[in-house]
């Protein structure tokens, strides 16, 4: 439930984020005051672009029009200077004149934008367009402006006509001058008109620059929606076309124009994207990660993308924003053309370096008291950094594979796209991470783009090799020709943005051979060196040089020379603590306990806190616990010498207090002194800091159930493993109490009991399912001894031909059948000796065939694997007068 709440979130962070970078960017939307036109020759005028009009052109002369001049003329909202060319058109009979241009919007569907005009008179205008009236925020006197939203030039003219016919003023004609000044009050009234309503505002007082509001930004996203949905509407009437190539290429290039130069987002505007994706980011991970551990989290992973963020600054990249992605990291960006190979190679990799060289620094200088928080600092350091560095995308090393070896190879870049898909996917089974899981699902919905890519590029580099030597305009006719031959599905934005990437890919030099071996030997430098450097570390040089390089010979830790050189008492004793706790986590508790007692005798120096007393105490009885030597009294002792200090001292900080009592009851409960046990758990209720601690309250609920029932104080036993199912919020522990409390039923013979929980768990509306869940598996078994221990046979043995049933159904190997088999040999032993005895032969058949094992040898283990049958004299004897010795037959002729 928790993770589909934060899918959900994370919807919602993208739906507000997709709003809002929406409204961002046209808030840095930068417009002019006033606009110039002018009256140009047709010959200047691109080919390419004239071809685009020619079909309207034609269709307009068939009503009557003729060519009356070409004009160009600047966007107000635009930094391109060229502006955009159009052809004006009259129609003598009508006196009305008709305006052609590049319709830019990819997504309305057609490729020319027409608008007639009218001049009257009395000075009025009337103007019908066709598709583009939600794009005017604001009327202006004189400017009578219509849309009939229409999908043919044919009902757009007659849409003008109808107009025409319902005013009775005389209209009048204008020279391509007058056209051109027309237009240029037309915009300068519009914008007054705007700052009148304050839609738009000066961008500063000294300046002939305008800008959105935050209102009239909003204004504009919500027209420009109810009238692109208009639009779409009418049209789906319209005959459906594939686009011309000379559009595709023209209007490609008319919004590359329009872009050039747009003002970044300034350095607030960026703060609060970065804020914003920050708590978006850390609502995504906050319902599953304690705050210590996520701002630990958000630390690492800032400091990983400011040393990208360092290195494109450092290269000559602008434009450089961090964001955080929710549910998955961070990411730095910024823009540079023509980006040289090993400048990649160094922006790729100062990601995960400085994190990876501070988090080894300081293994090695990081104090050994130090606090928990650091170790995990330095720990999140290491393992987030050099996992980046596997060559698997998204990571930055994959994205260093893809530019050294891949990229110049479109389909062999699509095996390694896939490649790293499984291998996300992979580790996210292994290692029942969701989040990894998330990445993958998210990169196999991009897969199909990524294999369009891949068929496009390797068709431009088999069809034109020398392509990257022509212009920008035959380069982007080549793709879009490509787009149509391969049939890609791509239309509108889609196409610009696919388009635009491979042509970012066509201008790409490939790397050469010195920055390819540049950027191994950084790679390479990175991914040996750091568990290299690790293993000299005093704390983990030994674990990691056992998990990475065993075949090393032993070099000791030399504790003792470090102990005798420490410069202090306080350094002394934080030695003896390390030494301790290296020995005892080795699994050398004698060793452990030797440093622990000379630990603990260190503290009766001067200057030795009485906090860090408490801590030695209890680190020597847990060593001394876990020793095989008997030592369970001193163990107690210990705990209960660090008990009277923190009373006496009246410490504040109690946070060994819950493992101080946890260790002290398992000690007494070892030593079956369960009224010392007892005693001690109502102690440990009565402490604040484990009442606050709801699963060391749970745990201690299930502590005092054990010593209850070892004592026979059933119904108090029974309460108390009854609150700890109640009071434990982790599913695996509550489901170790409810197994517990089972045992504790068929142990005191209460089967009646046992049977109701049993089925209300298996059965019930909560009851667990699957056979691969271990914990559904050994309900059963438990259901079928209690069955059998109320001598209902048949329903011990229906259930345990159902589990066999479904075990095999979900393809359990026969081994895993044996504990149910020998179970169903009991059951079947006490009133089917026949059936038990085919049941004893299977289970021997299983023993020879698949383990290679003595039949008679392994039933007796097997037995052992029943745990949860009583060793109880009345059970022995149940057993006994059904013919059975220990825990099943003597031989199949006996029965």
């Amino acid at each position: 439930m928790s993770y589909l709440f934060g899918f959900l979130l994370f919807l919602i962070c993208i739906q507000v984020f997709a709003w809002g970078a929406v409204t961002w960017r046209i808030l840095q939307l930068r417009g002019k005051l006033e606009v110039s036109g002018g009256v140009v020759n047709e010959e200047e005028v691109g080919q390419a672009y004239r071809r685009v009009l020619i079909p309207n052109i034609e269709e307009l002369s068939e009503f009557g029009f003729a060519k009356f001049c070409w004009l160009r003329y600047s966007e107000g909202f635009s930094k391109d200077e060229v502006g955009i060319y159009a052809c004006v058109m009259y129609h003598p009979g009508e006196r009305t004149y008709v305006l052609l241009s590049l319709q830019s919007d990819l997504s309305v569907g057609r490729e020319v934008q027409v608008t007639f005009i009218t001049y009257l008179r009395d000075g009025e205008i009337l103007e019908t367009m066709n598709g583009g009236k939600h794009c005017l925020l604001a009327d202006v006197t004189g400017y009578h402006i219509e849309d009939p939203y229409v999908a043919e030039l044919s009902q757009h003219w007659r849409a003008h006509l109808h107009r025409l016919e319902q005013s009775s003023v005389e209209r009048l004609e204008k020279t391509p001058k007058c056209v051109v000044d027309t237009g240029d009050a037309f915009y300068k009234a519009y914008i007054q008109e705007l700052l009148a309503q304050k839609v738009l505002k000066l961008a500063s007082p000294n300046t002939q620059c305008v800008q959105y509001t935050l209102a009239g930004a909003l204004r504009s996203q919500k027209i420009a929606k109810t009238g692109a949905e208009r639009l779409q509407k009418s049209m789906q009437s319209a005959p459906r076309h594939a686009p011309s190539l000379d559009y595709q290429v023209a209007a490609h290039m008319r919004i590359d124009s329009s872009l050039t130069g747009q003002e970044s987002t300034g350095w607030l505007g960026k703060a609060l994207l970065l804020l914003f994706s920050l708590g978006a980011f850390m609502l995504s991970f906050g319902f599953r990660m304690d705050a210590p551990i996520l701002l630990i989290l958000v630390a690492v992973l800032f400091l990983h993308e400011l040393g990208h963020l360092l290195a494109m600054k450092v290269c000559g990249f602008r434009d450089l924003q961090i964001l955080f992605i929710p549910f998955l990291g961070a990411a730095a960006r910024g823009d540079k053309d023509q980006v040289p190979a090993w400048q990649k190679v160094i922006v790729d990799l100062m990601g995960p370096a400085p994190g990876l060289i501070l988090g080894i620094a300081l293994c090695f200088y990081l104090p050994i008291d130090a606090p928990d928080w650091m170790t995990r600092a330095v720990f999140m350091l290491i393992v987030l950094n050099y996992f980046n560095l596997a060559p698997v995308q998204p990571l930055d090393g994959g994205q260093l594979w893809n530019l050294l070896f891949f990229r110049r190879w479109p389909m062999v870049q699509f095996v390694f796209f896939c490649l790293s898909i499984l291998a996300f996917a992979a580790f996210s089974w292994w290692s029942q991470e969701v989040v990894l899981g998330l990445v993958a699902l998210f990169w196999v919905y991009l897969l199909p783009n990524q294999w369009r890519q891949a068929r496009l590029f390797s068709h431009i580099r088999r069809k034109y090799p020398q392509l990257s030597q022509h212009d920008s305009s035959s380069q982007l006719a080549a793709v879009y020709e490509g787009v149509e031959k391969l049939k890609l599905p791509w239309s509108g934005a889609i196409a610009y943005q696919q388009v635009n990437e491979l042509m970012l890919r066509l201008k790409e030099k490939p790397p050469l051979a010195w920055e390819i071996l540049f950027g191994l030997t950084l790679y390479l430098t990175l991914i040996v060196g750091a568990p290299a450097a690790l293993m000299q570390s005093p704390q983990y040089g030994d674990y990691l040089k056992d998990l990475i390089a065993p075949w090393l010979p032993e070099k000791g830790m030399n504790w003792d020379g470090q102990i005798a050189n420490a410069k202090n008492p306080r350094e002394r004793l934080s030695l003896l603590i390390a030494a301790g706790d290296y020995y005892f986590y080795s699994g050398d508790e004698v060793m452990a306990e030797k440093y622990y007692d000379l630990a603990l005798k260190e503290t009766e120096r001067n200057g030795i806190s009485p906090e860090e007393k408490i801590k030695i105490l209890y680190q020597l009885a847990q060593a001394l616990f876990m020793n095989t030597n008997d030592k369970e009294s001193v163990s107690i002792a210990y705990l209960q010498e660090a008990l009277r200090l923190y009373q006496k001292e009246r410490i504040q900080n109690g946070e060994l207090i819950p493992d101080i009592y946890e260790l002290l009851v398992e000690c007494y409960l070892f030593q079956s002194d369960y009224t010392s046990a007892l005693k001690n758990i109502d102690g440990a209720f009565a402490n604040s800091d484990i009442r606050r601690n709801e699963q060391r309250v749970a745990q201690l609920y299930m502590l005092k159930g054990n010593a209850l029932s070892e004592l026979h104080r059933v119904v108090e036993a029974e309460r108390a493993y009854i609150q700890g199912i109640k009071a434990s919020k982790s599913v695996d522990f509550k489901r170790t109490v409810e197994l517990r409390l089972l045992e504790f039923y068929l142990n005191e013979d209460l089967n009646d009991a046992a049977i109701k929980r049993l089925e209300s768990l298996l059965y019930g509306p909560k009851a667990f399912t699957g056979y691969t869940d271990g914990i559904s598996y050994n309900l059963n078994l438990r259901l079928a001894w209690a069955y059998y221990s109320k001598e209902r046979y048949i329903d011990a043995e229906i259930t345990l031909r159902s589990l066999l049933v479904d075990m095999t159904d979900a393809g359990l190997g026969d081994v895993s059948l044996l504990p149910a088999l020998e179970l169903l040999h009991i059951v079947q032993s006490a009133h089917d000796p026949w059936q038990a005895a085919g049941t004893r032969i299977w289970i021997e058949q299983i023993a020879e065939n698949t383990l290679d094992l003595a039949p008679d040898a392994y039933i007796d283990s097997l037995r052992e694997q029943l745990h949860f049958i009583p060793k109880s004299s009345r059970y022995r004897r149940k057993l006994a007068e059904a013919g059975l010795t220990s825990f099943g037959v003597k031989n199949a002729s006996e029965s």
